[in-house]
């Protein structure tokens, strides 16, 4: 079992986000979307909730679930989305309050995409993670958009390998069970 010591789980947010490179993924996510309406918020609270979901489901996987208990995941999860705002440069935030009324708006989109998780071992054909990027993209009217629609699905299955691979490498295992899940 894996017990996070005092601010371990903000070390560990803060190597997600750096080793998911999630920085540059914001700059070519925003750089796809053509859709005028889209405010820069509007995009970064979805992209944010998008990743956010992408992490909290990886961290189901066997092999992380065994070693990191839910409360540990949760702090590591709400450090993520905090550290995100933080390195973010789509929106200028004024303070640490308007970073944590952003933070919860990221978990309640988060929070929505859920729904795709649903009997996901059921279903067949494409996976939740698809049909997530369906979703953001319908909300933020850019689905037709076939630029920004490969630069999610990208961003979504490589920030889901990159998340197997660090936890991999911070619990030091390699469980077949770990296999990178389709989209």
């Amino acid at each position: 079992m894996f017990i996070l010591k005092n601010n371990e789980s903000l070390e560990i947010a803060r190597k997600l986000v750096q080793t998911t490179g999630l920085g540059e993924s914001l700059d070519l996510l925003k750089e796809k979307n053509h859709s005028a309406g889209v405010e820069p918020g509007e995009l970064l609270k979805q992209i944010l909730g998008l990743s956010t979901c992408n992490l909290i489901h990886t961290m189901q996987a066997d092999f992380i679930a065994n070693e990191i208990v839910g409360e540990d995941r949760q702090d590591i999860i709400d450090d993520y989305v905090v550290e995100s705002l933080r390195r973010q440069t789509l929106v200028a935030l004024k303070d640490g309050a308007e970073r944590m009324e952003r933070c919860q708006e990221i978990l309640t989109v988060a929070d929505g995409l859920q729904v795709f998780w649903d009997g996901a071992e059921d279903v067949k054909g494409p996976g939740p993670r698809y049909f997530c990027v369906k979703e953001v993209l319908s909300r933020l009217g850019d689905a037709s958009n076939y630029d920004l629609r490969d630069a999610f699905f990208e961003f979504t299955y490589l920030q889901h390998k990159y998340f197997i691979d660090f936890f991999r490498e911070l619990l030091k295992t390699s469980p077949p069970t770990a296999e990178i899940e389709p989209l």
